[in-house]
């Protein structure tokens, strides 16, 4: 890898952004080929999910309920 900066998000690249310029802490290829991903409908797997969460009842004092609370730290 050329140090050209962070690559697509399928190459596995921890990069600290905390100071002036970015610094890679990690980088490594990842197994398989991510455009052999699958897709389908939600319907077809929604009855068999495990958990559900209802978004209102989360009292995890870091959940994020709209947008606008989201942030980068």
């Amino acid at each position: 890898y050329l140090p050209t900066g962070p690559a697509l998000a399928q190459a596995a690249q921890l990069i600290d952004i905390t100071g002036d310029k970015m610094k890679m802490l990690l980088d490594f290829p990842t197994t398989g080929e991510p455009h052999y991903a699958q897709a389908l409908p939600a319907s077809l797997i929604e009855d068999r999910q495990v958990k559900a969460y209802k978004l209102g009842e989360n009292k995890d004092p870091y959940a994020v309920r709209s947008e606008k609370e989201t942030r980068v730290v």
